[in-house]
């Protein structure tokens, strides 16, 4: 038993003295920074092993439009990085630092167009750092300069951080002024600097991660030191009530006008009436946001500038004329010059302060109000102020429209515009046809909401909906926003029969805007611009408010351009109709003759899911619905799909299958929109150079050749007007059955 307490008793003071021995060599390696066995300064080490923090971006989310296309997304780039301190070796003892500053500034210049001093100057200025980047010109290299790079024999020092840099599919064609622009700051993370990318810069950028960790003098992390990674969390994915189809389509009108009119600027947008969504929001000259220069950003034409707008205006007025019940359309007005008194009433004596006259001081006599607005009479809306409105019940409805003020919509930035209206008999009047104060695009397009529908004003919006694609659930949805009800359903549609009168009747200052496929009403307005407190001679804003099908109004037109021109050009404006038919075919609203004829109806279809189904049965299922499917690579099944499933498509559009093939080879584009284009390169993951905007006419490599994905090849587009060729082809036609 003796024996036992006294083994027990000295396996406890040895246990004890080793405890004591740990605990004085963990004090003097921690205090005193020596090794107690060995008796070695542990100084030395300490001091080469530093604490990192790298920041890990996350990714930044995507923006589509209102079909799920592509119009910004984040492209993998790469950050070089010099490594100078002279200690740092590789896992196989070679140099790993820039050993010859000269050679590595010679070398690197050409690549990353800089000049070789200031990458000299960089490698030298202080040889005490351990690793130094080169600026911006060092960032954001695509893979082709990595490759370069890396190629170069002799080049020691270099390595690479993958970073990330945003592109834009369609350039200046998907409204940058609206969609913005993201950059990358001096630590590399993209940030939103204007439009839709600033808005939501804190939605889309997503939360970052860091990886934090020891290393010693060589950058190498040794075993039993301290590491700790954070996963980043990825930005949310933004979806824009925009559509890329109908978007081009305006900016096609936009070039064609500014050509065909010698125009020095032109802007204009497309809104569903009943909802307030945004369809399609473009001006020119724009910009394209993968390409900046400082003076590249202009103002936003459409909600930034306030002009005084014309006679669009004119609807205003007569709209609460109708709406109080005191407008008769067939009670005669005398259209001769206005002359008007301090009250702003009429007067044919000499004791006048001014009068109106009409464009081009036309006099038709007396005729009825309706024929005020159809031929645009500004008399007509200064008789309707005086004698039927009344100078303070306009004012009310022109705050019931809320014209002059700011809309706030989704982040766009705008201006409020102001008003003259009560400080003087000329102002109040000039108010009634759009002269004197001052509105933007955005203001008109909510105000005629209310007049195009049914009374209610709509606010337009841009952002369909934000979805957070880590878990995919919708974390906000846009919807429709009734602002207020300046007028009676009636007497909308009172409204809507005049406005349809002023395109279809022959005289009628909006007949040049009817367009083939649909029954359009309209208003058209003609302004100068201000200059040095009167107005400039040669310059004038022509414009035109229109919305379709009459019947049932579901689209609403505004475009306006800056031109020498006189007021008489708001005849012979042909691209404008012809986007009107564009979006009447895109949208469905009609039947061409020819699938009249054939039973060829166009139907909407759910996108079937048809991941790891066979090729021929996926094609043959796609087929039976009218689709047009085009097969990515020569593979059995199906990995990947555009549409994706649950989308809608319509009989006739492109569905793109990519199958598990190995080689590719390419399609005839001819033809092709560059949605398809771009479509099918997302898809593809070809490298896909594109020149131009409309349609493909060009290639660089033939259809049917095999594709190395990373070759470039390139693919040109051209604008075409789409009415023009439908009407070569029924020439073309007609020219058969005659001969």
């Amino acid at each position: 038993m003796k024996r036992s307490n006294q083994k027990l008793r000295f396996l406890y003071v040895l246990m004890l003295t080793i405890t004591l021995l740990v605990i004085a060599n963990v004090f003097l390696v921690v205090i005193g920074k020596v090794h107690i066995r060995s008796g070695t300064s542990l100084t030395n080490y300490i001091q080469s092993v530093s604490n990192v923090e790298e920041k890990i971006f996350a990714s930044r989310g995507n923006i589509y439009d209102n079909s799920g296309a592509v119009v910004a997304q984040d492209v993998q780039t790469y950050d070089i990085i010099c490594y100078l301190d002279t200690d740092r070796l590789s896992s196989s003892d070679e140099v790993a630092y820039v050993d010859n500053p000269i050679f590595a500034a010679q070398a690197l210049a050409p690549i990353l167009e800089m000049d070789p001093a200031d990458i000299y100057s960089i490698l030298t200025s202080n040889p005490d750092l351990y690793q130094v980047e080169l600026g911006a010109a060092g960032r954001n290299l695509s893979e082709e300069q990595k490759k370069q790079i890396e190629a170069i024999e002799g080049l020691h020092g270099i390595d690479f951080r993958n970073s990330y840099k945003r592109t834009y599919p369609y350039g200046e064609v998907f409204s940058p002024q609206l969609v913005g622009f993201a950059q990358s700051d001096n630590t590399g993370k993209l940030i939103g600097k204007l439009g839709i990318e600033a808005y939501l810069n804190d939605e889309l950028s997503g939360t970052d991660g860091y990886h934090s960790y020891q290393r010693d003098k060589s950058g190498y992390i040794l075993p039993g030191m301290y590491e700790e990674t954070i996963s980043a969390i990825n930005g949310y994915d933004v979806y824009l009530t925009l559509d890329i189809a109908i978007q081009e389509a305006l900016n096609t009108a936009l070039n064609t006008t500014m050509e065909a009119k010698n125009a020095s600027r032109a802007w204009g947008a497309v809104v569903e009436i009943k909802s307030g969504k945004i369809l399609a929001w473009g001006q020119t000259p724009s910009y394209d946001p993968n390409h900046l220069s400082a003076d590249d950003v202009q103002v936003n034409y459409g909600s930034q500038l306030a002009y005084e707008p014309g006679s669009v205006m004119k609807a205003v007025i007569y709209s609460a004329a109708m709406d109080l019940g005191v407008y008769d359309g067939d009670t005669k007005f005398d259209s001769s010059p206005y002359c008007y008194t301090a009250t702003a009433g009429r007067t044919y004596s000499g004791n006048q302060l001014g009068c109106i006259y009409n464009v081009s001081k036309l006099d038709w006599g007396n005729i009825p109000l309706d024929y005020g607005l159809i031929y645009s009479s500004n008399v007509a809306t200064a008789t309707l102020l005086s004698q039927y409105v009344g100078i303070s019940n306009f004012e009310e409805y022109l705050n019931k429209y809320h014209l002059y003020q700011n809309v706030n919509t989704d982040g766009i930035d705008e201006v409020p515009g102001y008003t003259n209206y009560g400080l003087s008999p000329v102002d109040d009047i000039t108010a009634t046809y759009g002269q004197g104060s001052s509105t933007t695009m955005l203001q008109l397009l909510q105000a005629y909401t209310a007049i195009f529908g049914n009374g209610e004003m709509i606010k337009p919006y841009l952002i369909e909906k934000i979805v957070d694609p880590n878990t995919n659930t919708v974390v906000y949805q846009g919807s429709r926003k009734v602002v207020s009800t300046p007028i009676s359903n009636e007497s909308a549609r009172q409204m809507q029969d005049l406005l349809r009168r002023v395109v279809s009747e022959p005289d009628g200052t909006c007949r040049h805007y009817a367009a083939k496929t649909v029954d359009v009403m309209g208003k058209t307005g003609t302004s100068e611009i201000p200059l040095d407190g009167g107005y400039a001679e040669d310059q004038n804003i022509i414009s035109c408010m229109l919305g379709f099908p009459y019947e049932d109004p579901e689209y609403m037109v505004y475009f306006a351009y800056v031109s020498p021109e006189t007021v008489y050009y708001n005849y012979e404006i042909k691209p404008i109709p012809d986007l009107i038919d564009r979006i009447a075919l895109l949208e469905n609203l009609t039947i061409s003759e020819e699938d009249m004829n054939s039973q060829q109806y166009i139907e909407k279809y759910e996108m079937p899911n048809l991941l790891s189904k066979k090729v021929s049965d996926a094609k043959d299922l796609l087929d039976d619905c009218g689709l047009n499917v085009i097969v990515i690579s020569d593979g059995l099944r199906v990995i990947d799909q555009y549409p994706k499933a649950g989308d809608d498509v319509y009989t006739y559009r492109k569905v793109f299958l990519l199958s598990d093939g190995n080689s590719q080879t390419l399609p005839d584009f001819n033809g092709w929109t560059r949605k398809d284009v771009i479509d099918y390169w997302n898809l593809s993951g070809l490298s896909i150079r594109m020149e131009g905007y409309g349609v493909a006419y060009e290639q660089s490599l033939a259809p049917g050749s095999s594709i190395d994905p990373s070759v470039e090849f390139t693919i040109k587009f051209r604008e075409i007007n789409y009415m023009e060729k439908e009407a070569e082809a029924s020439e073309e036609n007609t020219s058969d059955i005659d001969e």
